[in-house]
């Protein structure tokens, strides 16, 4: 029995054919996804039902690379891991990150990644005001660090001011292509110590806050 002239239409191969158009191009619709896979664009529809869930699911496709968190690992660990995954994850793939900033996650495997997190920083003892904080707190860093690690060692043009603070910082500093990953490990360093100190002292909600007498 001859095989078929091309791939099985499946919702993961329309999502990695989505991801390959937007690395290489920075964009995707759903129309050239459809000429990419040489089908149309109603047999997409057979299988996703728009553009929105292709981009969920390219965010469970680059979810499913990030580190596995242990029942038995530590909270600074596996948050360790987590958040060096993620970015190394979306460092490859810069180009997805303003399509999924743009709505909400509802993938199931992207969820799951969330949910392992929170269980971690849950049972660690963090309160929820903390996990919430905690994970709005790495989901900054590490996409703002996987845009930083695809843009130009030096992103500072040269200053003609001799007094210029920066200039003279970037004149003396020595941390050239490792600018980028130094200053990811920093930021996650920052937030450890920060979630630390929100586990030994949690934020005050609305309802803890002190009344004053009128």
């Amino acid at each position: 029995m001859p095989r078929p002239s091309q791939p099985i239409l499946s919702r993961e191969l329309i999502c990695r054919t989505a991801l390959n158009l937007l690395d290489r191009t920075g964009r995707f619709t759903v129309p050239e996804v459809a000429q990419k896979l040489g089908v149309s664009v109603s047999s997409l529809y057979h299988h996703v039902a728009g553009r929105s869930e292709i981009v969920e699911g390219i965010r469970g496709l680059l979810a499913g690379r990030f580190a596995a968190i242990d029942d038995d690992m530590s909270w600074e660990r596996g948050v360790t891991a987590w958040a060096r995954s993620y970015r190394a994850t979306f460092a490859a793939h810069p180009a997805a990150i303003p399509a999924l900033v743009a709505q909400a996650v509802t993938d199931p495997n992207a969820r799951r990644q969330y949910e392992s997190l929170a269980g971690l920083l849950t049972r660690s003892g963090f309160g929820a005001d903390s996990v919430v904080l905690a994970i709005t707190l790495l989901d900054n860093l590490c996409l703002g660090a996987a845009l930083d690690a695809a843009a130009p060692s030096v992103i500072w043009a040269g200053s003609p001011d001799g007094g210029s603070p920066l200039q003279a910082a970037l004149d003396g500093t020595e941390l050239g292509d490792e600018r980028a990953e130094r200053g990811f490990e920093l930021g996650l360093s920052l937030i450890l110590r920060g979630l630390a100190d929100l586990l030994a002292d949690p934020p005050a909600g609305p309802r803890d806050a002190p009344t004053v007498a009128g």
